[in-house]
């Protein structure tokens, strides 16, 4: 009955489709009646199969080049995104190996496409959840809703971009080809592969030679009509791979637990200045007694923000936010000098945990690095321990450069890349000393001086490398914010508690 139905209202479109593809589809009926006629269907044959075979090289040359062509078009999205950390591009590397060796999917075949993109989601689960028995189960219910968030938008995207008509496509028309392929796709292909599985067995009686000539043929156009459609089914099977394996790795790494929204919401409790800008990163300033923190601190500022003195001033990390015109915005933390006598590790690693940026200062006039390395090394070891978040990059800032060798000489600039001056010769010493002491890498030490009743010394050069790392800065905020959301909140189980029992309290009164 419903089928009826369907035919009498698409009678129209069906005529018309009859009407312009009968004259195309006798061409082919009364070419075979012509060839049987005249006596040369097995020439037909026999020259369709030379022909096929001359174009096997072609289709072996065709499938060779479709996947390195496919790898080149999408070289860019491939690259591992900037913001991952060591377990996401080891996972990534994963995912790029699933793509690489992957046989290209057919775009009808929705079962073998599930199986790829679980046995890609299981691969990236397993490389954050190695001794996991369920790894890629490994996320919360908020996560799992922020994901079919982002998915459902990428890919109505894609579909206005790729698919034809897509806007005019209504959902009824697809549930009633899906339910007439159910009722009659089984029962259709199993007459044509009976009807035409007959024709060839009759084909074979009355003429073998011509049987296997078309036999041939037909063999090989299969393949050529295979090959052609292979190479959009390698660029569609890596696509299918790289966009589930990116999805895969934000969601094991943690990165859909905040919207933009929570996000922000959590830089501004992070942010212990409450006049400070959400987006600002946290640069927390560590180096020995005298080392000249709190001098640099208040020069970078333009204005007195921590105590000055020649002895420990800050007793406890304090911090300033730093707004000055042309330069960064960004939240300063001067933590309290370290000695031999101070035991300050308990309290520089948890300071090291919430920067985004270390600025690690050094005085040049300072013969003695152990100490200094001896705590440069406790923030290492802590880095190396973070696989799941990006640690912050380290700046130095070597200070008192004014008081090197010889110390009466005092007339900046001086041109640290090709020193001329002895001032500037020592300078650069100190820099590779210090580098090579602290096992930093030269280009992260700036030379700076704030001698007394005259200029600063160098801090343009100083704010330009803090600008150069914002972006990495950045990131690891993110990640921190992000890590720091994950445990439980007894305030928000409690809202949550108590909003769920009035929601109950109300259904039950209306009921």
């Amino acid at each position: 009955m419903e089928h009826s139905r369907s035919l009498r209202r698409y009678w129209p479109e069906m005529l018309l489709f009859l009407i312009v593809a009968l004259p195309w589809l006798s061409l082919i009926v009364l070419g075979s009646v012509w060839l049987w006629q005249s006596g040369v269907v097995w020439r037909w044959s026999i020259a369709a199969a030379v022909l096929a075979l001359l174009a096997w090289p072609l289709v072996r040359t065709v499938r060779r080049r479709a996947k390195s062509e496919a790898r080149h078009a999408l070289a860019d999205l491939a690259e591992p995104s900037g913001g991952w950390n060591a377990i996401e591009r080891d996972a990534w590397s994963a995912v790029l190996q699933i793509a690489d060796t992957a046989t290209p999917l057919g775009f009808a075949d929705l079962e073998s496409l599930v199986a790829k993109a679980r046995e890609t989601v299981e691969v990236v689960a397993h490389r954050f959840h190695p001794e996991t028995h369920d790894a890629w189960a490994q996320f919360t219910l908020p996560e799992f809703l922020l994901l079919t968030e982002r998915l459902c938008r990428d890919i109505r995207r894609e579909a206005l971009r790729h698919i034809p008509a897509a806007g005019t496509i209504r959902l009824s028309y697809l549930l009633w080809a899906h339910r007439q392929n159910r009722r009659y796709g089984v029962m259709a292909r199993t007459g044509w592969r009976m009807g035409f599985g007959l024709w060839r067995l009759v084909r074979a009686a009355l003429n073998p030679l011509q049987a296997l000539g078309q036999e041939t043929s037909g063999a090989f156009v299969g393949k050529t009509v295979s090959a052609l459609s292979y190479r959009v089914r390698v660029y569609a099977t890596r696509l299918l791979v790289l966009e589930v394996g990116r999805a895969a790795i934000d969601l094991y790494a943690g990165r859909l637990v905040l919207t933009p929204e929570e996000l922000e919401a959590a830089r501004n409790r992070d942010t212990a200045d409450a006049s400070a800008a959400a987006t600002v990163v946290r640069i927390v300033l560590v180096g020995q007694v005298n080392a000249g923190k709190s001098s640099l601190l208040n020069s970078l500022a333009q204005e007195v923000r921590g105590a000055v003195g020649p002895l420990p001033t800050t007793p406890n990390a304090a911090e300033y936010l730093v707004k000055v015109d042309g330069r960064p915005t960004a939240s300063f933390v001067d933590t309290p000098g370290f000695d031999e006598r101070m035991d300050s590790a308990a309290k520089l690693v948890p300071q090291a945990e919430r920067a985004d940026l270390i600025l690690w200062v050094a005085s040049a006039i300072q013969p003695a690095r152990g100490l200094d390395r001896e705590r440069l090394d406790e923030v290492r070891v802590w880095a190396r321990k973070q696989l799941s978040r990006r640690t912050p990059p380290i700046l130095l800032a070597l200070t008192h450069v004014d008081e090197l060798r010889p110390a009466a000489e005092w007339t900046p600039p001086y041109d640290i890349i090709a020193p001329a001056g002895a001032k500037a010769r020592a300078i650069r010493a100190a820099m590779e000393a210090t580098a090579r002491a602290l096992d930093v890498p030269a280009t992260a030490v700036v030379p700076v001086a704030m001698p007394p009743n005259r200029a600063p010394y160098n801090l343009d050069a100083l704010w330009a490398r803090i600008a150069v790392e914002l972006d990495e800065a950045k990131l690891v905020q993110f990640d921190r914010l992000r890590i720091g959301q994950k445990g439980l909140s007894l305030r928000t189980l409690a809202e949550q508690l108590g909003r769920a029992g009035r929601t109950i309290i109300k259904a039950a009164l209306e009921a």
